[in-house]
């Protein structure tokens, strides 16, 4: 009888106590909440940086393409407005036509969301030998939907003229970001400036 007494007792010991449940979660809090904005800012960078390189590699196997098969390649920018993409769907940045033919490469291009943002300097031609044909080079700027309550980073790309040669760097010019960026856009303001776009 002691015996099963003492049993009784001990198991009523196991367990927590309310107080410590109430410290126990006020910890946790305390915690997340400090680690969440961090984590959140950390997934709106990798958001960024992961199309950015994808957008590099996408316009490689472009001009490899129109090199392979000697066509003439355009590169026009898709408009699309702030938050229009359909979950449901994919939406492209970028249209491809090589030689006034819809091409099987548009299907590589990587899909853009609403959660990011670029802004292209114009559109763009690669020739048959995988040269760009423009004056200038091109610029693209690639952002957070974020960007003004949250992760600050503008990664842009130069490709340069003729050579076609791709840049990475980050857009150090960050006052025309605004609330509502389109998904997608042409600089019809001129801000993309090849000066403003540093990198290593």
């Amino acid at each position: 009888m002691r015996r099963n007494s003492k049993q009784l007792i001990n198991k009523n010991y196991l367990g927590f106590t309310l107080v410590e449940l109430i410290i126990s979660v006020g910890i946790i809090s305390t915690l997340s909440g400090l680690i969440l904005p961090s984590f959140l800012n950390w997934i709106r960078t990798e958001k960024v940086n992961s199309y950015t390189r994808e957008l590099r590699e996408y316009f490689r196997v472009v001009r490899l393409d129109s090199r392979r098969w000697g066509k003439t390649c355009n590169i026009s920018t898709n408009s699309i407005s702030f938050d229009g993409v359909k979950n449901d769907k994919n939406y492209y940045g970028f249209l491809v036509s090589c030689d006034n033919q819809s091409n099987s490469i548009n299907a590589l291009a990587p899909t853009i969301n609403n959660s990011i943002f670029q802004v292209v300097s114009k559109d763009f031609l690669i020739t048959p030998n995988g040269r760009i044909s423009s004056e200038d080079s091109i610029i693209i700027v690639i952002g957070s939907k974020y960007h003004t309550k949250g992760s600050k980073i503008l990664n842009c790309l130069i490709i340069q003229s003729p050579t076609g040669h791709i840049i990475k760097g980050n857009f150090i010019d960050k006052e025309w970001v605004k609330k509502r960026m389109e998904v997608s856009q042409k600089d019809e303001s001129k801000i993309l400036k090849i000066d403003r776009c540093k990198y290593s």
